[in-house]
Order: C-alpha cells, then structure tokens, then sequence
C-alpha cells in the first residue's frame, strides 16, 4: 500500500476555525505572523494535539482544495459540550443556526439560509452524513452522538462531494467500525427530567479482516414552556437514535464500510407565542414570548419523525496512483408535525404538516497521486428524490368570521372544526460528472481548478381537495375558491416539468509562505436549482430562474510557537444573480419570487493555543454583512433593497478553553467555560415584514463545565450549566401565523443544569 503525500497540514484536534479579515487587515495580519515566525521557535518542545482529518470523501485529491472550514473532532464537541447545531453555531464564524423543533432547522453560512421546508426548493446550506446529502430541511437535523468529526464549509463546494454545493455545507462524519475491542457508556440527568444515554461497542469479527460496531443514543427531556390549555409542556426533547457498522478489509488496498442509521423523535410542539394577540380577539392579550404559552389541542400538537438510511462506501486502490471510491445511499424521511399557528388560545390556524420523502444516490470517484506535482480527481453521480407534503389547515369558522370582521359576533353558528388539504409533490433526477486537478508549478505554488457539469430533470405537482364540508367564506381572501375557506380546489393534479443543464466551478491557488503558513485565494461559481411552482391564486405553472453566486476568497492558515498556537483567516465576498425569496401575497399566501441580486461580505478569524499543559484556549470573531443590493440589473429599486438575510448577525464571537489540574496521580479535575455573543439579527429577508418587529437584539451566552476524570482515564463525571446566565433570546420569530398578520415567536431555552457520568472500557 503506496502512502500518500499529504496536500496540507492535517487539521487538529479541537477548534480548527476558518476565519476572515477585512482586506485592509489582511496585510497587517500576514506580516504580524510573519514576524511572530521569526522568534525562536526551538526554546521548548512543541506541544501539538492529535490530527483529524477533514472529512471530505476520506483522502481524495480534491479534498484539500483552499477553502474555509471548520472542523471540530469528536472529543472536542464532548469537551465543550456541543450537542446539536445551535451549540456548534455559537463557537462557528460565519455559522448560524434556528432550531424550532427537529422538524425546522433553519441554517445560515455566511448570511445564506437554507429553511424552506418545500419539497420543491433544493437548500443553499447542505447537511452531509457521512457523505451523503439530507436533501431537505425536514430530515437534516441529526442527533450528534458517536461522532468522528463535524466540519462547516464555508461557500460554494463544486467537487467535493457527491452533490454540488450551492452555499456551504455541514459535514457530520460518524465513527467508523475499528480493529479493537473498545467500548463507553455515558448517563446523564438534569433539570426538566432530563434523562440521557449514550453507549458504543467496538469489536473485531475476524481478526484483521471484520469488525463492528454499534452505538445508540436516547435523550428524553420535559418542556421548559408550560401549554395552559392543556397536555405536556412544550419545547421538549424526545429522541432515539441507533447506529450499527461493519467494516470489511479483505486486502491492504481495499476497504468496505456498511453504516445503517436509525433515529426516531417524538416531541410536543414548538411554543409558539402570539406577539401581537389577534385582530378581533381583544382578551387575548398576553404577548409576552417568555410567559407561558395558550394553544389549542395540548396532547394532539407534537412531532413525531423518523429517519432511516442505509449507505455502503467502498475504497480500493487501483494501482500506486489510483484509488476508486464509490459511495451508494438510500434514505427515507417521514415526518408529523401539529402546531398551533396563531400562538393563541384561539382556535384559529391549527394546521398539520405531513411530510415524507425518499433517496437514492451513487457516486463514483477515481482519484490519481503519483506523487508528482499533479494530482486530480474525476467522478460521476446520480440520484432520485421523490417528496410529498400534505399541509392540512383547520379553524374555527366562528373564530374566521370574529377575525376577518375585527370582532363581530357570528349572525348564526358557522362549522367549529372546518378542515381542508392541499398536497405539494416533487421528483427530481439528477446526473453529474465533476472533476479536479491541482498542480505544484514550484514547490510553494500549487493552483487548481474543479468543474461539475449537471442535468437535472424537474417535476412539480400541487393539488387542492375540496373540503369534506364546503366552506362558508369561499371566496372572501384570495386565493379561496371552489367551496374552500383557505386554497381553491385545483381540477386536478397539476404537474408542472423541466430539464435543466448547469455548470459551477472554481479556480484556486495556495502558496506555502514558509512551512508553517500558508495563503490561499478562490473564485468558485455556486448554483441553485430552479423552482417550479404554480401561482397560489390563478393555479398557472411557474419557474424562479436558476440562483447563481460568484464567491471570492482569500485566506490564509497556520501556527507559531512551534505549535503552540494555531490560526486562521480569510476575507470572503459574494454575489447573487435571482436570489430566491419569498413574499405573502395576499395575507396567509406566502409565493416564492425572485428577490433580484444580493451580495455578502466579511471576515472570520479563530486562534487556538496550548497555553500550558494544563490550559488550553480557543477565540473566534466572524463579521458578516449579506443583504439584498439597492437596485436590480437593470437599475431598479429591489423589493427588499438594503434588507439583511434572515439570521444573520453582523458580529459574532466566543471565547472558550478547558483547564486541567491534577490531583498528584489521583486524576484531575478539569474546568471548561464557554462564553459566546451574537449581535442583533432579523427573522425574515424582508426586515420590514410585520412593521419591523421580528428581530432579536444582541445577547452573550454562557456555559460551564466542572468534571473530575480518573487518573485511569476509564471513567469521568461532570457537572454542566448551560446559558449560566439565564439570558431570554428568541429562536425565531414570525412564522406562519406572521404570514396571516398575527406573528408568533419561540423562545430560546433557560438556564439548565445536570450531571453526567461516563465509564470507558
């Protein structure tokens, strides 16, 4: 087995930021560690952390082309506590996350966010597991346990994974079955009744040739906002989650990895809050997001998800310079969702979103290093989506009339459980060929270049049923009609197709400014899919133009000290061409436009340094500035001229570390702070949206960890509080009911501590 010349210096362990500067900073930041590189390095031994490796398609060539990504390992997100996104986000420049409930996860890189829960609408940000596309937001929110590493990459990915990548992406790479006989169990409980348990087993089946391993994960915890209509507190957790690998090496060259995952959620419902109260409804005055929530149905409202997928990855090497890789996936997403639009004790918008979808993918990839100055990387991939969406809409046809007529009293009893569905489907097929090479013209010089070419065949359906019983207000708010209080009755299923052809790329150079420093610049060509779709009011097929982006970018990594600290940089701007958003037209009707042309731009920057064998710390500070330009391309003033994308704070920033002390050979106890903030930031592209009101201002967050390990290392216990200073914030603002002229909101979680205890073996 012929090794492999590495591209560049391996990722470590713990923080791995990728960051920016302001161009008028980045000059005087290449000649402060220019200088810094200058001292005497050779005083003391360097003290280095253990290598990661960016997940990315395992070592092809193209893996390790200039781009910004943060990676964090297993032991790190352990460390820190990192549980689910929204942790992850908090210590990630340019990252933001929304996280509703596990069936709306909002993610944002860069000012770009992918939240449309359509079947139709493919997502700018991409969640991989393990290599494979969770091709909707429905079924990307994943339970972080028996991780190998979580990496964010920062704009457009032409080839680096199966799928083009339109905006960033979230890599999440799962633990591999191993040769060793190892294993863990962690219990934890908390506050809320928080119970939680975590557990792997590792074993070989045939010795150097079989091995297996399965993890499984459950965490079940109450509400932290009390429903006063009824039923079980509100914002709670509830998931099970199974993991089971083999991994077969029949030869030195060729190695087989099997992963089936299973995960089931059961939560009940997001507490959605009333900011305004309700037009016609003048007792409903409670609007206070952080108080107690009023919704209708209590034990009825909840999620229940499930995920399964199955994926097979195969590597064998050729030759001395080729390898294969081939990875195959299938995935199935079904999803329940009952919530209480209107925030309200009225029985007003009560809808239900059923959603299930399927996938299978293959990718193949033939990667050539012969340990010449050229390496490269060719491939191919195909996949099929099938998704359907039955949205149900019920009121109260009283509370319908007291509210369009601003609070009169029915003349006569209208149906109190009036119920209509309407159904949105999708299939889409899609075919690539993508390739990359990169080569050394000097020793210090590389540059490189990727193209996908892709087709894609589209298909769009929408259907309308009449109401069991026809409603009484057909025809009073478009686009009523047909007998139906809410969405006309479609003759009809209606189909709307198209076959599209497209094209994303990057250009790329990485110079090594001495061994420990290395600078990289990018231009890459980002797309997204358009979207067929049929206007909510006259029923005709539409289609938003392909969204394109040109991202630049310019960075530059490395380490001082002799390791001791490491960093990384870089500047990133952006252009968009038919950013696709979204409008209501009329109230309740939210229709998909083309928002025109939009940019972002910015900086990040993370350090992080072994301080001391006892103290390790990390900083990160990413700057942000995306919004919609002024005018179109033709020089006309855009619907949301000046507006900032939802989510996206101008200035983040997080300080954290962990310091150990030891006990003289009785172990050590071990203290790990973390203290993030986030500046202001809106709910919805359009700022203005609901006069203004959907925003969240600045905030800091902070967690703490206190633990005690063993001087064996077999066991540890350790003692958590996260957001230790109880801080209110909103996780989203708006939503449905904002759409009708009654926003809601959904708080953030309050202080919470617990303990958890862990046994190695």
């Amino acid at each position: 087995m012929k090794a492999k010349r590495p591209h560049q210096p391996p990722a470590r362990r713990g923080p791995a930021p990728s960051c920016t500067l302001l161009p008028w900073l980045a000059p005087a930041c290449l000649f402060t560690t220019l200088c810094a590189a200058q001292t005497d390095e050779a005083t003391e031994p360097p003290v280095t952390l253990d290598p990661v490796e960016v997940f990315a398609r395992g070592g092809d060539a193209a893996a390790f082309g200039p781009t910004a990504v943060t990676a964090r390992d297993g032991a790190f997100l352990k460390t820190n506590g990192i549980a689910d996104y929204e942790d992850l986000a908090a210590i990630t420049p340019g990252f933001f996350v929304a996280n509703q409930s596990v069936d709306n996860v909002s993610l944002n890189i860069r000012g770009i966010t992918s939240d449309s829960s359509s079947p139709r609408e493919r997502p700018r940000v991409s969640v991989l597991q393990d290599g494979v596309l969770l091709a909707n937001p429905h079924g990307s929110g994943v339970a972080l346990f028996d991780i190998d590493q979580v990496a964010v990459f920062k704009g457009p990915q032409p080839t680096r994974f199966a799928d083009g990548v339109q905006s960033g992406a979230l890599a999440v790479s799962s633990n591999r079955a191993r040769d060793e006989s190892t294993g863990a169990l962690s219990v934890g409980a908390g506050e809320f009744d928080t119970v939680e348990a975590e557990a792997f087993v590792n074993r070989p089946v045939i010795e150097d040739t079989l091995f297996a391993r399965v993890a499984v994960y459950s965490k079940s915890r109450d509400g932290y906002v009390e429903n006063r209509a009824g039923g079980p507190a509100l914002q709670d957790e509830g998931t099970r989650a199974l993991r089971a690998s083999l991994r077969w090496q029949p030869a030195p060259g060729t190695t087989a990895d099997l992963i089936f995952n299973l995960q089931d959620d059961d939560t009940a419902g997001t507490a959605f809050k009333t900011l305004r109260g309700v037009s016609g409804f003048p007792a409903v005055t409670d609007i206070d997001p952080y108080s107690a929530a009023n919704l209708n149905r209590g034990g009825a409202l909840g999620v229940e998800r499930s995920l399964v997928n199955l994926t097979g990855i195969l590597r064998h090497e050729l030759g001395e310079d080729w390898t294969l890789a081939s990875t195959s996936a299938w995935r199935r997403v079904e999803v329940r969702n009952e919530f209480d639009a209107d925030g309200s004790p009225v029985y007003l918008l009560e809808p239900g979103d059923h959603y299930g979808d399927w996938r299978v993918s293959q990718e193949v990839r033939f990667d050539y290093d012969a340990d010449g100055p050229l390496t490269a990387s060719l491939g191919a991939s195909a996949s099929l989506l099938k998704g359907r969406q039955d949205t149900i809409i019920r009121t109260d046809e009283n509370a319908l009339f007291t509210y369009f007529s601003g609070g009169g009293i029915p003349p006569f009893a209208f149906n109190p459980r009036y119920e209509e569905l309407g159904r949105n489907e999708t299939e889409t097929t899609t075919g690539d060929v993508f390739g990359r090479a990169d080569y050394a013209l000097t020793e210090r010089l590389t540059v490189g270049a990727g193209l996908r070419l892709t087709h894609e065949r589209l298909a769009s359906r929408y259907q309308s049923f009449a109401a069991l019983v026809p409603g009484s207000f057909s025809g009073v708010m478009a686009p009523s009609g047909g007998g139906n209080n809410f969405f006309q009755v479609t003759p009809g299923e209606l189909e709307n197709r198209d076959e599209v052809d497209a094209w994303t790329g990057q250009l790329d150079a990485r110079y090594a400014v001495m061994p420990r420093h290395t600078a990289y610049a990018s231009v890459t060509r980002g797309r997204r899919s358009p979207v067929l779709g049929f206007d909510r009011i006259t029923l005709a097929p539409t289609k938003l133009a392909e969204e394109t982006v040109l991202a630049f970018e310019v960075g530059l990594r490395g380490a001082v000290a002799n390791d001791r600290v490491r960093y990384d940089a870089a500047v990133f701007q952006y252009e968009f061409d038919h950013f696709q958003t979204q409008r209501i037209v009329p109230p309740g009707v939210v229709q998909s436009f083309d928002g025109g042309r939009a940019r972002g731009r910015g900086f990040e920057l993370g350090v992080e340094a072994d301080v001391s064998a006892a103290l390790t710390l990390f900083a990160t500070y990413g700057y942000t500035d995306a919004r919609f330009a002024n005018l179109d391309e033709d020089g006309l003033p855009q619907a949301y001229a000046g507006d900032t994308f939802r989510l996206t704070s101008k200035h983040t920033a997080s300080l954290g570390g962990t310091w150990t002390v030891p006990l003289d050979g009785a172990g050590a106890v071990f203290f790990t702070p973390l203290l993030t903030y986030r500046s202001e930031y809106y709910f919805e592209d359009n700022n203005a949206q609901n006069g203004g009101i959907l925003r969240q201002g600045g905030f800091v967050l902070l967690n703490l960890r206190l633990g005690y390990r063993a001087a064996s290392g077999q066991w540890e216990v350790v003692a958590h509080v996260d957001n230790a200073l109880d801080k209110d914030y909103l996780l989203d603002a708006g939503n449905t009911g904002g759409t009708y002229g009654f926003p809601t909101a959904v708080r953030g979680s309050p202080r919470m501590a617990g303990l958890t205890a862990t046994v190695r073996f």
